[in-house]
């Protein structure tokens, strides 16, 4: 969370009290937004790789600007013909399909999904109460994060979308309805429900329903483009890059999960969608009743009638509410924002992974800087103490990804709720718990405890070899401590490979077989321990006090490991 200057703070709100009540921009003032706008890009023209920017009424294109390169080394400018990735943005497509088929009378959206599924899909549910499409929209699923098949750089490995989702299906473990965590899985069930009812891929219908009937002839949402060649030969030749400009090598992954971030097109074909989103009338939906019940709440911020989600679209906290959705992937960043009650949008495209300065400040420019005043009667309280994501892992074998946490600083310009008595914090895209102190003492011990015996694992086995050399042979304890310690290396190289699989986006196959080499190290550890201290007690008066030192730090290196093995669900390769 960024501090913000009040003075700022300020200055939008003279230039909103003097403009009046309406949007500070709306007025179709395009010369006074597009210069605000070139402005700004040129106050971050250092770190900026490409952007493109939209803004939009219902009817009219009021402003469009491209900037930067597609290319640095290259010199290619941004320009119409040029495509980004939609990332999250893509999951607007989902919901607006979803939308088309409950205007049909096709889908009921307060229904058990496994009306619309084949008959023992889900085998991952663990309570009892029903998961809907209202809870897939608001991802109130609850289902824990899936971290594998999101990315890959080989086609080979996309494979259809039903197979993908039953192979793979992460935990619910929060009853539905009950918690916010942000679901990537979740909105691929959904699409996957549309390709159940029509009877076709999911790409195909949105293809023939949304790309066809609005004229988005440079737009792809399949996984490899390939119904696409304008998209894929632009996708092929985009270069991806850091907040800092930095190449990013490769930049570019297939999304074999794709109706959670798949689509490309160009900022023309972007727009034409957004556009789409805002106005009531258009070919996005067979009647506008549908459109106005698209961007009604499903739900809203605890003990408020704050929307907080409308059919999967977000509210976004500017000076007033504004609708869209954020996108990221492993090399684009992408933004749309709608105000229906101002008439007036904005899209955001660029080729730099978790970029905000364009996507999240810029769009101040029209907006309006947050304001906690519009929304509260009284100022907030800020929350105290540690808070752990929703959306997290907390069962299988990448539990260590929920060993993070996060603190609100004394900051007013970021929008979230704090409800002391559950402790819980409801900010957009998700919830946060407050976290257990004596929980979070526990789980930085162990892993810092078995961090710091990795390390001496390898000095250990240097000394032993120099103690070998000098003495010309030895003992048997000597020899168990260099096998147990080579076997915690072993774990420990198993799991720096998982990391290293996971941070290169390889195939969900092989995180599972790196578990189950540490399954099997396990074992072996186990059963070293108890030779471990058989040996020890045999040899318990022929032994120095400093040798049984070592070979009980030895013990407890085991014990560390092992209880870091089963506590963080290493174990689990099934």
């Amino acid at each position: 969370m960024k501090n913000k200057t009040r003075l700022s703070v300020i200055a939008m709100l003279l230039l909103y009290l003097c403009l009046g009540p309406a949007n500070v921009f709306a007025s179709a003032n395009t010369d006074q937004i597009g210069t605000r706008i070139e402005q700004f890009a040129a106050e971050h023209s250092e770190t900026t790789a490409g952007m493109t920017v939209t803004v939009f009424d219902s009817q009219n294109t009021i402003y469009t600007g491209y900037f930067g390169f597609t290319d640095i080394e290259k010199g290619v400018r941004s320009d119409q013909n040029s495509v980004f990735e939609w990332g999250s943005t893509t999951k607007l497509l989902v919901w607006s399909s979803v939308m088309q088929l409950y205007e049909q009378g096709r889908i009921d959206l307060n229904a058990d999904v496994r009306k619309y599924l084949p008959e023992g899909f889900l085998t991952n549910l663990r309570f009892d109460k029903p998961v809907t499409m209202i809870h897939l929209m608001n991802h109130t699923a609850g289902f824990q994060e899936m971290l594998w098949d999101v990315f890959t750089n080989k086609e080979d490995d996309i494979t259809e979308l039903g197979d993908l989702l039953s192979h793979r299906q992460p935990e619910q473990i929060f009853e539905p309805g009950s918690v916010t965590a942000y679901s990537n899985w979740g909105v691929a069930l959904a699409g996957y429900i549309v390709e159940c009812i029509v009877g076709q891929p999911l790409y195909e219908y949105i293809n023939t329903h949304i790309f066809a009937p609005l004229g988005m002839t440079h737009t792809s949402l399949k996984p490899d483009y390939s119904d696409n060649p304008f998209v894929r030969s632009g996708w092929d030749r985009l270069v991806c890059y850091t907040t800092d400009r930095k190449r990013l090598e490769p930049s570019r992954y297939f999304i074999p999960i794709y109706p959670a971030g798949s689509c490309v097109s160009t900022t023309g074909d972007y727009l034409i969608f957004a556009q789409a989103l805002l106005n009531r009338e258009s070919a996005l939906f067979a009647h506008p009743e549908t459109h106005d019940l698209l961007l009604s709440p499903t739900s809203y911020y605890e003990g408020t009638d704050i929307p907080r989600c409308c059919h999967g679209i977000w509210m976004i906290p500017y000076q007033k509410p504004v609708y869209g959705h954020g996108g990221n992937t492993a090399g684009c960043s992408a933004y749309i924002l709608l105000s229906p009650e101002d008439n007036i949008g904005m899209t955001v495209m660029t080729n730099q992974s978790g970029e905000t300065t364009f996507n999240c400040k810029m769009p101040e420019l029209l907006f309006g800087q947050f304001d906690e005043s519009n929304y509260f009667d009284a100022k907030r309280e800020l929350p105290e103490g540690l808070f752990k994501p929703a959306r997290t892992v907390l069962s299988g074998p990448i539990k260590l990804y929920s060993i993070s946490f996060l603190n609100f600083e004394d900051d007013k310009d970021e929008f979230w709720i704090w409800d002391k008595e559950t402790g819980t914090v409801t900010a957009p895209y998700g919830d946060y718990f407050s976290a257990n102190i004596w929980q979070v003492i526990l789980e930085l011990a162990m892993v810092g405890l078995w961090a710091v015996s990795i390390i001496l694992a390898p000095v250990m086995l240097i000394v032993m070899l120099i103690c070998r050399l000098r003495r010309g042979k030895s003992k048997p304890l000597g020899q168990w401590a260099a096998v147990v310690m080579l076997l915690r290396l072993a774990v420990a190289g198993t799991v720096a490979f998982i990391i290293w699989s996971g941070l290169s986006y390889q195939p969900s196959d092989s995180y599972f077989w790196g578990f189950a080499v540490i399954a099997g190290l396990a074992v072996a550890l186990a059963v070293a321990a108890v030779i471990g201290i058989i040996s020890l007690h045999r040899n318990r008066q022929s032994i120095t006090k400093g040798t049984r030192f070592l070979r009980v730090m030895t013990l407890c290196a085991i014990l560390i490991t092992l209880v870091n093995i089963l506590y963080w669900n290493m174990y689990i390769f099934w």
